[in-house]
């Protein structure tokens, strides 16, 4: 019997369970909350640097674009020149600062170099692109936005820049645009300086916040731990009385105040009542003794009813499949049992030894008791019985032991097949290697004696064939089934020719090697409407057909990544069953 753990293991464990379920979850939802809450901040704090630096260019933007709104007024480009010269030079996030006008050629320019010269860059023409699309040709009365590129865009050194653009009006004219880059660089190691603050503080919360659930947790232990002392004690006591109960000792009792809990106090009174009600039946036990054969009866016939109900209740919800299979398959194994039982009662009744051995002895008997001499044809006939006997009563032994041995496997076979249809529910169970082969052969063994007495023809095609991964008992069912199916087929065939062909071969199945077994028969045969129902739970064209052994057959050969055809030329052409299983290995 498989050892089972005590209440204390169960007890200990689901408290474990539950603290070591409960907490790490708890954990995560506050340490997720707080991971949330800590990127939340840090998005805003790098939001908010991010809007000062864009402010603060677009202010200082369109502060200098007034002044050069002005020196364009008066063509004094030597002021524009020196004006973007020492903006650059004053911030030392600007990386340049140039004015370009309609043409994109640069006017003045941060680095003197670049001045007259017409830019066609991607970053250019899309700043290009905005006095065409962005900023009106005339000069609007409300403010004009200053607009921004990036971040992030990489310059020659490969920095990330911010560039602003700002319309420049000569008169009311569109004249050109003021463009800056900013540098990115301080931002982003501000950017970096601030995750690292708060990377640093979040980890001292999770720190503190592991460490407080920590000290829950080992609190839980510590009262689980205590509380579950208690509840095992108290099971202890109630398990071991019902031990001792069990062994014999009626007289155990159980202490009530001894529980943990009313409960427990409550099954204690419930036991040594129990005890005492055990105490008394043990005492009436003999005064029932004389009704036992009518209780035994009345119970008898009530798990008949209860049965009669269960097989009811089973057919009802679609299990008389499985009750009718195992009718069927016992009545298919029981039949040649039945027949060496018989045979073999018939020979020792008929046998010589056991009608004729005493009279023939007789004589013998009379001269040796000194009653009578022999003759000498009697002493011929005596000795050729003492010098026979012993291989005759040989020859009788070695018959009924063969037949009681063939018995026997008989019966062994019903076990398998009751014990195969009780794990028919079972798609898959103890699968093997198995030769198809030998199968048949025991397949015609077991059917032997009804093919036999039906004068059938066996004809075998028998190919070496790989080996196939099944169940060898169900498999054997399905071949005594149709091999069964085929040789009733030709019952109503009398005077012509019967022949049952079996053959096994391999075959292409889909691109798979397939294990081919087919029973032929020149029984009746069938149509194809008929051929449509033949695989239907229930449905049979003999008169006392159950409709479950094709049934039974499909369902094994499918579980098993299987085929099963069948074919026929007509009524009255006979018909071929066909299983295919895939070949192992």
């Amino acid at each position: 019997m498989r050892k089972q753990p005590t209440i204390s293991v169960y007890l200990l464990g689901m408290n474990l369970l539950l603290l070591c379920g409960l907490f790490p979850l708890f954990s995560y939802f506050i340490l997720r909350e707080t991971a949330q809450l800590r990127d939340v901040q840090l998005e805003r704090n790098v939001n908010m640097i991010r809007q000062s630096l864009v402010i603060r260019s677009a202010s200082l933007t369109r502060s200098t674009a007034m002044s050069v709104r002005e020196a364009v007024a008066g063509y004094d480009f030597t002021f524009l020149q020196n004006l973007v010269v020492e903006v650059a030079r004053d911030d030392p996030e600007i990386l340049y600062c140039m004015i370009m006008d309609l043409s994109q050629n640069v006017v003045a320019h941060s680095d003197i170099n670049l001045v007259g010269i017409r830019l066609t860059g991607e970053l250019d023409n899309k700043a290009a692109s905005l006095m065409k699309m962005k900023f009106p040709a005339q000069r609007p009365s409300g403010i004009i936005p200053v607009e921004n590129f990036g971040p992030p865009k990489e310059n020659a050194n490969g920095k990330g820049v911010l560039e602003t653009v700002f319309p420049v009006y000569s008169g009311d004219e569109l004249w050109g645009i003021i463009r800056c880059g900013y540098s990115l660089a301080p931002l982003e190691d501000e950017i970096a300086r601030t995750k690292t603050e708060w990377l640093e503080q979040m980890s001292h919360v999770t720190i503190y916040i592991v460490s407080v659930l920590a000290v829950f947790f080992l609190a839980g232990l510590t009262m689980v731990l205590a509380t579950t002392r208690y509840f095992v004690r108290a099971t202890r006591a109630l398990h071991t009385g019902v031990q001792q109960v069990a062994a014999g000792d009626l007289y155990r009792e159980i202490a009530p105040q001894d529980m943990v809990c009313r409960e427990f106090a409550d099954l204690a009174g419930s036991f040594n009542r129990m005890t005492q009600k055990l105490r008394l039946m043990r005492q009436q036990l003999d005064e029932y003794t004389y009704s036992l054969e009518k209780k035994v009866l009345e119970r008898t016939q009530e798990l008949q009813m209860a049965q009669d109900i269960m097989v009811r209740q089973a057919h009802e919800a679609g299990m008389a499949e499985i009750a009718i299979g195992v009718l069927h398959n016992i009545g298919n194994a029981i039949t040649p049992a039945q027949v060496g039982t018989t045979v073999l009662c018939n020979h020792l009744a008929d046998s010589p030894l056991r009608h004729r051995l005493a009279e023939s002895l007789a004589p013998l008997l009379d001269f040796l008791a000194g009653k009578r001499a022999l003759s000498p044809a009697e002493k011929e006939r005596c000795f050729n019985i003492i010098r026979y006997l012993p291989d005759g009563i040989t020859e009788e032994l070695d018959n009924a032991v063969s037949e009681l041995r063939a018995i026997i496997d008989k019966h062994r076979h019903i076990e398998s097949i009751i014990r195969l249809q009780m794990r028919y529910a079972r798609i898959m169970d103890f699968c093997e290697l198995l030769d198809i082969n030998n199968l048949v052969k025991d397949a015609l063994k077991i059917l032997g004696d009804d093919i036999a007495k039906r004068k059938i023809t066996v004809v075998m095609h028998l190919e070496e064939v790989p080996p196939v991964k099944v169940e060898e008992t169900k498999l054997l069912q399905v071949l005594v089934n149709l091999l069964k199916n085929a040789y009733e087929a030709m019952d109503g065939s009398e005077g012509e020719e019967r022949e049952l062909v079996i053959t096994t071969k391999t075959r292409q199945y889909k691109e798979q090697l397939m294990v081919l077994f087919s029973v032929a028969d020149s029984g009746c045969g069938f149509t194809e409407e008929e051929k449509k129902s033949f695989f239907k739970f229930g449905y049979s064209t003999k008169e006392r057909g159950s409709g479950f052994g094709l049934h039974a057959c499909a369902n094994y050969v499918i579980a098993n990544n299987g085929v099963i055809e069948a074919a026929s030329d007509g009524p009255g052409k006979g018909a071929r069953f066909s299983v295919l299983f895939p070949a192992a290995g």
